[in-house]
């Protein structure tokens, strides 16, 4: 290359080359904004006619809040009943032939108030066995020595008497198709 030649363009290969033209596309459809959902709710809680889980249909005939209710008197009654008791006469110690019935008798009012707090099937059943653990229980204090029969004995036995009956009475209401 010599200074007398001709001038030539010069190319070089960091340099990009000019964008192609730009080609126009129909434009895109309108799109209908989205419709946000008045409230959320889970399939199986809805029956016909009902918006709010509330209101669902339960097998024991309950609505919901009168099924907490239930489940929430329940628990009272089973908290209750060892605070009316007062302590223990005599310095005996714990029979263990008592453990088996009382672990059942805890996990038979535990399950029964979750099940009917949920509305669940089992829940009247569950609760008449938590009320027949809770008669168990109140016949058994005096029989292990550790009280003896008093006022708080009729007003255990009473609490557990409401558990049963309405127990009893659930399960007379149930729906026998569901």
């Amino acid at each position: 290359m010599y200074v007398a030649d001709p001038t030539r363009p010069v190319t070089l290969p960091s340099v990009a080359q000019p964008p192609a033209p730009l080609q126009y596309a129909a434009p895109p459809a309108p799109v209908a904004p989205p419709v946000p959902p008045t409230t959320w709710s889970s399939p199986e809680w809805r029956t016909p006619g009902s918006r709010r889980p509330e209101h669902r249909e339960r097998h024991d005939g309950l609505s919901a809040r009168a099924g907490r209710w239930t489940a929430g008197s329940f628990a009272l009654a089973w908290i209750l009943c060892p605070l009316v008791e007062p302590l223990p006469t005599n310095d005996l110690p714990y029979p263990l032939w008592q453990l088996p019935i009382d672990l059942a008798t805890v996990i038979s009012i535990i399950t029964a108030v979750v099940v009917l707090w949920r509305g669940g099937r089992l829940g009247p059943l569950l609760g008449a066995v938590a009320g027949a653990f809770m008669l168990l229980e109140t016949a058994m204090c005096p029989i292990a020595g550790h009280t003896p029969v008093g006022w708080w004995t009729w007003a255990q036995t009473g609490l557990s008497l409401v558990v049963l009956g309405t127990s009893a009475v659930l399960l007379s209401r149930q729906n026998p198709t569901a």
